[in-house]
């Protein structure tokens, strides 16, 4: 039996999976940054997305890390859960486990291995099959650059919005004329969050009610401060925020990946370690570049207790 889908919306940070030096899980850190970003207004987190290196992690160590982050985000939080497999009966394991450990909703990237087999009507199969089965309400999130290049139109993500246990879409490709034809077309009561920081002001013009952003792990109040901004009507401020925050959004998502992030968090916070194997660790002059658009967006050190 599915739980019933809360109601969705406003900044959730993907939150990183912090390692020890040999690579172990560092939970310890992770509890730290997640009452740091409580301190700072965040109410909801994901758990394993593309920016917690979930295909870098066993099924054991998937159910600590989420596990983790509900008990140090409390149980009034909402956990969203990265959930998606290759195979539509992994994708249901994964939702299962996801269930399990304390997730409120499960975050389902595209199946791509097959590439042009994984065609719109092969996605909707997929996507059917794993609502169906879920024991959690099923996000949908498409990135493309993460999904080898599949990229859900909006036909698709409108029809599958029919399903009850379908309860949202998580869009990363920037495409924001998508993004309106989905708020438009979806049925009452789906969801629609920006994929990045990045295009947050546009997203939210069209109808987007938050975004799932890897910049709120480093700004968050910035990030909740342009959706309060926007609800104020006080676009000029809104406007001037949001031209603020993409060179350093661009460089901690599509820049410099989930190194790039980690990197920003030992700046902002002194914390955030290395990414497991094989991503290696950002360079020396790529810190250098990463450090001097943090102190350009006024972040350095935002993140450090008392701040």
């Amino acid at each position: 039996m599915t739980r019933p889908a809360p109601q969705l919306g406003g900044i959730y940070p993907p939150v990183p999976t912090f390692f020890h030096d040999d690579e172990s899980l560092d939970l310890e850190t992770l509890a730290v940054h997640i009452g740091r970003l409580r301190e700072r207004g965040i109410a909801n987190f994901v758990a394993l997305g593309s920016n917690g290196e979930a295909v870098h992690l066993d099924r054991d160590e998937r159910r600590a890390v989420i596990a983790a982050i509900r008990a140090a985000a409390g149980a009034e939080a909402q956990v969203l859960a990265g959930a998606g497999g290759q195979a539509t009966r992994e994708t249901i394991a994964l939702c299962t486990l996801a269930a399990d450990a304390g997730a409120d909703v499960a975050l389902i990237l595209p199946p791509s291995h097959y590439g042009g087999k994984m065609g719109m009507a092969a996605q909707r199969a997929h996507f059917l099959a794993v609502a169906d089965a879920s024991p959690l309400p099923v996000m949908i999130y498409n990135m493309p650059a993460n999904a080898a290049g599949v990229d859900l139109d909006a036909e698709t993500i409108i029809s599958l919005s029919a399903h009850p246990n379908i309860v949202g879409v998580k869009d990363s490709s920037g495409n924001v004329t998508r993004l309106a034809e989905v708020v438009a077309g979806a049925r009452e009561g789906f969801t629609t969050l920006a994929g990045s920081a990045g295009f947050l002001l546009p997203a939210l013009v069209v109808g987007a009610a938050g975004a799932i952003a890897a910049l709120a792990n480093i700004a968050p109040r910035e990030c909740l401060r342009l959706l309060e901004l926007y609800k104020l009507g006080k676009l000029e401020e809104a406007r001037a925020l949001q031209a603020r925050l993409i060179p350093i959004n661009t460089a901690v998502t599509s820049g410099f990946g989930v190194a790039g992030l980690k990197a920003a968090l030992q700046f902002v916070a002194h914390y955030g370690g290395e990414p497991r194997r094989p991503l290696a660790p950002l360079g020396e002059g790529d810190r250098v570049r990463l450090r001097s658009l943090l102190a350009q967006a006024d972040l350095l050190n935002t993140m450090r207790p008392g701040k």
